[in-house]
């Protein structure tokens, strides 16, 4: 029988924290995204990307300079992840969320940050390939 993957506290410094909170804020009404650069389960980077979707308020595409980044993150020896913001939703992936991102990014870690609530909520998921959501516990460290 195969095991699950083990759940990893995903250690998250402060001050990134706060700057993705701020991208959200500054992005708003559209929904703010980018990438998150992974030492083990340390993010250690956050680069924003602009948000390319047709519909920027609903989902979120990268543009061309946002997948240049994987792969500089990726050169950089980092682990990648992706955060987004939902302005108005809570912070757990959408229906769309997990459409757009089981057949493309399985297993990558997703840092997520809803408007919707005060103070704003930070979540960290994974989505597998069939669509089901796996939530990761976070570590905001001082």
């Amino acid at each position: 029988m195969v095991k699950p993957p083990r759940r990893r506290v995903i250690e998250l410094p402060r001050s990134l924290a706060d700057q993705l909170i701020a991208h959200a804020r500054e992005a708003a009404p559209h929904e703010a995204c980018g990438l998150a650069g992974l030492s083990g389960s340390r993010v250690t980077t956050l680069r924003r990307a602009r948000n390319a979707a047709q519909t920027p308020h609903v989902r979120f595409t990268f543009d061309d300079d946002g997948y240049r980044q994987i792969i500089a993150l990726e050169r950089e020896g980092l682990d990648v992840g992706i955060y987004h913001s939902h302005p108005a939703s809570p912070a757990y992936p959408s229906a769309t969320d997990r459409a757009e991102m089981s057949p493309t990014w399985p297993d990558c870690l997703q840092l997520m940050v809803t408007l919707a609530t005060d103070p704003p909520q930070l979540n960290a998921y994974r989505i597998s390939s069939d669509g089901t959501v796996r939530s990761e516990p976070i570590s905001l460290l001082d």
